[in-house]
């Protein structure tokens, strides 16, 4: 599996730290805020991968602060299934959380209960199948719009009938590429039981390079958090109107909470 490293961001007015999903690195978001009070950032991730379940607490703090982020400690954390199972966490490290229980299906709803200090805060996703890379094409471009070089063209089939989410994360030659202009997502609105072509337009490959892909099924709720973080970091600096990524959990909490699972394949960019 591909795990995040740190990813590369502008525009510093207002720090969160959050997790880009997934495997639990922490990220710097930064957003074009005024100064605010302080509050409580969930990072839920679930993952059918090796029963992958993790959360982390914290609180918000401001670009002028001296001090980093406060870690939430002491929380009880609790996820259920649709089918009746119920995972508890245990607090391994300061303000993060994890269930060794490693048994969560695709196809199924989970609910997220945090309480802190008498607080609850909750949310619900689904865990969507994941969907296969069919294949990996590449072709060799060089023109005044691409750097010179190999670019990669992958294929899937849509299942249809069925809303999905995807995020397409890649690593050329083992090193993940983790800049925001990496992070392509994409859903199957227009295309809904369709082959879905993507290609890799960010850089170019070079002959013998290995490139190791993880096609990602989102739920919604973190799907729209990805897209909207996107939009944000990529948004013009100075805006007035104060923003962060849309959340899916309750009782104003900023963060997500996700239920996903994968598909990985890789391949070697090859001259006949």
């Amino acid at each position: 599996m591909i795990s995040d490293n740190k990813i590369e961001m502008k525009n510093i007015q207002y720090i969160l730290l959050l997790t880009l999903l997934f495997y639990g690195c922490e990220k710097v978001i930064d957003v074009d805020l005024n100064e605010a009070d302080p509050a409580i950032v969930i990072e839920g991730n679930v993952s059918n991968s090796l029963g992958y379940a993790e959360v982390k607490i914290s609180m918000t703090s401001s670009y002028f602060d001296t001090i980093s982020s406060e870690k939430i400690s002491g929380a009880e954390i609790a996820v259920t299934s649709d089918f009746g199972d119920s995972y508890t966490f245990t607090e391994v490290e300061n303000g993060v959380y994890r269930s060794n229980e490693n048994w969560f299906k695709e196809e199924s709803d989970y609910n997220l209960f945090v309480d802190v200090n008498g607080e609850l805060y909750e949310s619900s996703a689904r865990m969507n199948p994941a969907v296969s890379i069919d294949s990996v094409t590449f072709y060799y471009e060089d023109s005044p719009f691409f750097d010179p070089g190999y670019y990669v063209n992958v294929y899937l089939f849509d299942p249809p009938g069925v809303e999905n989410f995807y995020r397409l994360k890649y690593a050329k030659n083992g090193e993940l590429q983790n800049t925001i202009d990496d992070l392509i997502l994409f859903d199957d609105r227009f295309v809904d039981g369709n082959s879905i072509e993507v290609t890799i337009f960010n850089q170019p490959f070079e002959e013998n390079d290995t490139i190791t892909l993880q096609l990602i099924s989102l739920d919604e709720g973190a799907y729209e958090y990805l897209r909207t973080f996107r939009e944000l970091v990529n948004s013009n600096p100075g805006s007035a109107a104060p923003a962060n990524p849309n959340t899916n959990i309750s009782n104003g909490a900023l963060g997500y909470f996700s239920t996903w699972s994968s598909y990985a394949r890789s391949a070697i960019i090859k001259v006949e």
